[in-house]
């Protein structure tokens, strides 16, 4: 599919940089992390992050204006309505229970499960629709109108769905903030297939919403945000420009390299033999006796401690079954009490001539079929150089 960018006039952009990014993104094959299994796994991820935090709770929400909003399609002018600027740490329900939110901080945050792409639009119109997913939540639809795209990874038709769930739904009930009749957003937008639906990206946690003098206003508590509130649009557009000139980028957003920046640690492993634990948690474990032939990359969190070196022998906690004798290419999880290995779409297998196998179908590793250990290294290392400059 052709990749589609266009920027606002005002905004200064590295072409040489941008057309190598690109070209490189044209060459990829469809990024997993548009994929439904990987798309299962991001909500279950946001969803375990909320579970993290759910001694907060986030009332408040932005009440849709009654204007009459007639499409025209000749109106691309990236002014809105008055906004009221409030931050939503400023709101508590009726008990005062906390409304900081938590799961958002800065720019770079918003690339935490998927490559969202950017756009200014108008809000059309809105429906109200009940207890249309499998928690029983309120949603609202909006009918967009897609003013300027920044980047997108398609070319955006000129009017697109989005949903809004007006919960979280997790824990305690948060509330989000919700696109007004007759309002220009600067939205990072997720397409997602399954259900032929447009999702707001941290809309949780924060709605870039123009005012009617072009200002834009975050709605934010953390500076990563609201740093850019009062100030003209096309400084927060120069700012996503600024990521997505990155060509590191293409590398840290896939699932390989969201876990491989974040947490993993990828090694080249030879499987000595199993062993059962019947001790730990109470019920049996399987664990695998590993000897790390190579510590390959190391994720950038500094959240955990264990860091294998060569030829240690491990006992990995394991929800995956690997034969014994073979090499294989492993994304290492860290966390207390293991190391573990989360499962099998963690795992390649690494052939003779040291090109590598995902193990199953829906899998880190499985764009990645073909290519030789030593790319992997290099991916990995190009994730985390933009998890470094971008998320520290």
């Amino acid at each position: 599919m052709e990749k589609y960018v266009s920027y606002l006039d005002s905004i200064e952009v590295d072409t040489e940089q941008h057309d190598r990014t690109m070209a490189r993104l044209n060459q990829k094959p469809e990024p997993l992390y548009k994929k439904p299994l990987v798309l299962r796994y991001t909500g279950m991820a946001a969803c375990a992050a909320v579970l993290i935090f759910c001694f907060f709770t986030i009332p408040g929400l932005l009440g849709n204006s009654d204007a009459d909003t007639p499409y025209n399609p000749n109106n691309t002018t990236i002014v809105g309505l008055p906004v009221d600027n409030f931050s939503l740490a400023d709101l508590h329900d009726p008990k005062g229970d906390f409304t900081s939110r938590v799961s958002h901080y800065k720019m770079s945050d918003l690339f935490s499960y998927v490559l969202p792409d950017f756009a200014f639009v108008r809000v059309i119109k809105t429906e109200q629709l009940a207890n249309r997913d499998i928690l029983n939540r309120d949603m609202q639809t909006s009918t967009v109108q897609v003013l300027s795209t920044i980047w997108s990874n398609i070319e955006l038709p000129e009017t697109i769905p989005v949903t809004q769930y007006k919960t979280g739904g997790c824990c305690l009930g948060e509330n989000t903030n919700l696109l007004r009749e007759g309002g220009v957003y600067l939205l990072p937008l997720s397409y997602w297939a399954e259900g032929d639906r447009w999702y707001i990206i941290g809309d949780f946690d924060v709605l870039f919403e123009v005012d009617d003098n072009g200002f834009i206003w975050s709605h934010s508590q953390h500076e990563g945000f609201n740093r850019f509130d009062g100030q003209d649009a096309s400084i927060v557009a120069n700012a996503v420009k600024a990521l997505m000139s990155d060509e590191n980028i293409l590398s840290a957003v896939t699932l390989f390299g969201r876990i491989a920046r974040d947490w993993g640690v990828l090694a080249e492993v030879t499987v000595l033999g199993d062993e059962v634990d019947p001790e730990r948690w109470g019920w049996e474990q399987n664990i695998l006796v590993l000897r790390t032939d190579r510590v390959l990359s190391i994720g950038a969190s500094k959240w955990y401690t264990w860091k294998p070196e060569k030829d240690d022998e491990i006992r990995a906690v394991s929800f995956c079954r690997l034969e014994q004798g073979e090499r294989y290419l492993i994304l290492i999880d860290p966390s207390e009490n293991g190391p573990y290995i989360s499962g099998e779409h963690v795992v390649a297998k690494i052939n003779a001539d040291s090109t590598i196998t995902a193990i199953s179908k829906d899998n880190a590793f499985t764009e990645f079929n073909g290519r030789t250990v030593e790319f992997m290294k290099e991916e990995a290392e190009r994730a985390i150089a933009w998890y470094k400059a971008h998320m520290e």
